[in-house]
C-alpha cells in the first residue's frame, strides 16, 4: 500500500491525497482520504462494479466541512476531484458553519 501524499497542481495546488485500504468489506476496499489544507475534507472508495452492481470509478464515502452529507458516484477520479476542489474556490473556511452550527 502506497501510504504517499500526492500533492496536485492547478486547481487543486492545496489538495493532497492519502492511499488507503478501508476495512467496508472483506480483503478491504482501495480508497483516499482527500486532504485540503491538512484539513480531512472527504473519503472516496474506489467503486467495484461487480460487487455493488453500480457504475461508476468512484464513490465520495463520506465528506466533512462543506460536503458534509455529500454522498456521490464519479465515473473517474478526475471527475471526482474536480467537483471536490469546485467546493472550495472562494476564499470561505473549509468548515460550513451554517451546516454545522445550524445557522441559516
Amino acid at each position: 500500500m502506497d501510504t504517499t501524499l500526492l500533492p496536485y497542481g492547478g486547481e487543486l495546488r492545496d489538495f493532497a491525497f492519502l492511499d488507503v485500504r478501508l476495512g467496508t468489506v472483506d480483503g478491504g476496499e482501495q480508497g483516499l482520504l482527500v486532504m485540503k489544507s491538512n484539513h480531512l475534507v472527504a473519503v472516496l472508495t474506489q467503486v467495484d462494479e461487480e460487487l455493488y452492481s453500480v457504475r461508476g470509478g468512484w464513490f465520495l464515502e463520506t465528506g466533512y466541512g462543506r460536503l458534509n452529507g455529500c454522498h456521490r458516484v464519479f465515473d473517474n477520479l478526475d471527475e471526482a476531484t474536480s467537483w471536490i476542489a469546485g467546493h472550495f474556490r472562494d476564499d470561505q473556511d473549509i468548515l460550513d458553519e451554517s451546516k454545522v452550527y445550524g445557522v441559516a
